[in-house]
């Protein structure tokens, strides 16, 4: 009889000490974070371009937030911009998935396979989809190791950009993972279970050098650091996210000259706004165009 009170009263201590999910400590809110989903609702989440929450294609489940079959309400962005911040969030996917994490999300943004010749439905789908640089989540057991280059769509790069570690510590398809993202001013950093896999640095000739040999040098401004919103990708498979949480970091402000963020979609670029020139009286109060 003792010995059951014993094993019971073990399994109760060991069932309280489980963690919260979707919910922060009192040492969490004193240090700035929040919780970017409740665990239960999609508050904070709408489809992009300002489209509402696309619930054919996203579900919200046993403290989740996951993709459904149907891909046709494409990603999922926040309703608030960050510039400088930590986001830290758990995800599982399954055996072969594929999905991403992508911020400093422009709306004015279409993605690389956008043309302005596209039927309209299809430019419709091309515009839910949101660009920014991303956290590749990907099950690796699905990459070809014998193409050149696998390693920058690997999990954990900065998709098409910068590789991770080739020790990083990701756990198989069908196990939780926690990531984490820091930008502070230019600098940026991915981490994922504990261990840092890669940094980079926005508005650097080696991020812009890397972009042009990627399918982003057709989006005009790509590699610039400015705000934006946080995307969760829709990429035909499952995936589960929880435990999505930021805060912001005091950090230099480098948005206030961001050529490229407008978009016509008609399919014309503007150009970049010109900086006033030393001298000229016309400029001599002006500031740089948003």
């Amino acid at each position: 009889m003792l010995r059951t009170i014993l094993l019971a009263t073990l399994a109760a201590s060991v069932g309280l000490a489980e963690p919260s999910h979707n919910s922060l400590t009192d040492a969490e809110k004193l240090q700035g974070w929040q919780l970017l989903f409740d665990g239960s609702t999609s508050t904070g989440w709408e489809g992009f371009q300002d489209t509402p929450f696309p619930a054919s294609s996203w579900a919200i489940e046993d403290g989740t937030i996951r993709t459904l079959s149907d891909n046709s309400g494409g990603d999922i962005v926040t309703v608030s911009q960050f510039e400088n911040f930590e986001l830290t969030f758990d995800w599982k996917l399954v055996k072969g998935g594929n999905s991403g994490v992508k911020y400093l999300v422009q709306k004015a943004w279409a993605g690389p396979g956008y043309r302005p010749h596209l039927s309209p439905d299809a430019k419709r789908r091309s515009m839910l989809r949101a660009t920014g640089p991303e956290y590749q989540l990907l099950d690796d057991d699905n990459l070809n190791r014998r193409r050149r280059g696998w390693e920058y769509s690997s999990c954990g790069s900065l998709y098409l950009l910068y590789k991770p570690v080739a020790d990083k510590p990701v756990r198989p398809a069908g196990e939780w993972n926690t990531s984490r993202i820091v930008v502070r001013g230019t600098h940026g950093e991915h981490w994922l279970n504990g261990a840092k896999i890669l940094e980079y640095e926005f508005n650097s000739p080696e991020m812009f050098a890397r972009v042009e040999q990627t399918k982003f040098k057709r989006v005009p401004g790509f590699g610039f650091k400015g705000p934006g919103h946080i995307a969760l990708t829709h990429h035909n498979h499952p995936v589960w996210y929880r435990n999505i949480k930021v805060r912001a970091l005091q950090g230099p402000r480098v948005s206030d000259f961001l050529p490229g963020r407008l978009f016509d979609p008609e399919g014309l670029i503007p150009p970049p706004p010109q900086l006033p020139q030393p001298g000229d009286p016309t400029t001599s109060d002006a500031r740089p165009s948003h």
